[in-house]
C-alpha cells in the first residue's frame, strides 16, 4: 500500500453528465482490471470497506439505465459477487484493538494516518460543497479539490493498509 499506483477520476461540475462520466470511467477500469487478469491466468479481488461502495454500483445502473456503456443490474451484482471482498465483514468476525470496525478507527493500527486533516465523511461532504460551488473563489475550491483527492487516494492506501494488517493477524 505505501508504493501502490493509485489513480484518480474526478469530475467536480456537480452534474448527472459529470457523475455519469466519471462512474462509466471507474466502472469500465474494473473491468478492465478483471479482464487483465483473467488474459494472464491470475485471480483478482476487488478489496472495499463496507457497503457503500456496492450501494454506488447498484445505483449506478439503476439511476443510467438508458446510457451507454452501463451495465445492468444484474451484471452489476454478478461482477460484485464475483470479485468485490468487502474487508469489513472480515474484520468483524475478529476481536480488534479499536472501538469499532470504522476504517479510521483500524487503520492507524496498520500504522496507516491520513494526509489530510480531519479526514471522514462529514469533512469530505462540506469540502464536496466547496469544490462545487459557484460562490467559492478559484482558490477555496481549488484547495477543496485537492483535499478531496488526497482524502480519496488515502482512503485507497487504508484499505491496502486494512488488508495487510488483517492477513497479518495471528488467528487461533
Amino acid at each position: 500500500w505505501r508504493s501502490a499506483e493509485i489513480f484518480s477520476i474526478f469530475d467536480f461540475a456537480n452534474t448527472d453528465e459529470a457523475e455519469y462520466k466519471v462512474l462509466t470511467q471507474m466502472w469500465n477500469k474494473l473491468e478492465d482490471l478483471v479482464s487483465q487478469a483473467k488474459s494472464e491466468n491470475k485471480t483478482i479481488g476487488i478489496f472495499h470497506y463496507s457497503h457503500h461502495e456496492k450501494t454506488w454500483w447498484r445505483r449506478f445502473a439503476k439511476r443510467f439505465i438508458n446510457q451507454p456503456q452501463v451495465p445492468t443490474l444484474d451484471h452489476v451484482e454478478n461482477f460484485m459477487n464475483r470479485y468485490f471482498v468487502d474487508l469489513l465483514e472480515y474484520s468483524r468476525r475478529v476481536s480488534l484493538p479499536t472501538t469499532g470496525y470504522s476504517i479510521k478507527l483500524l487503520a492507524p493500527h496498520a500504522h496507516f494516518n491520513w494526509s489530510v486533516d480531519n479526514a471522514g465523511g462529514a469533512t469530505s461532504l462540506l469540502k464536496y460543497k466547496e469544490a462545487t460551488s459557484t460562490s467559492t473563489s478559484d482558490a477555496k475550491r481549488q484547495e477543496a479539490i485537492d483535499w478531496l483527492i488526497s482524502y480519496n487516494r488515502d482512503d485507497v492506501r487504508a484499505t491496502y493498509a486494512v488488508r495487510e494488517y488483517l492477513r497479518k493477524l495471528k488467528l487461533p
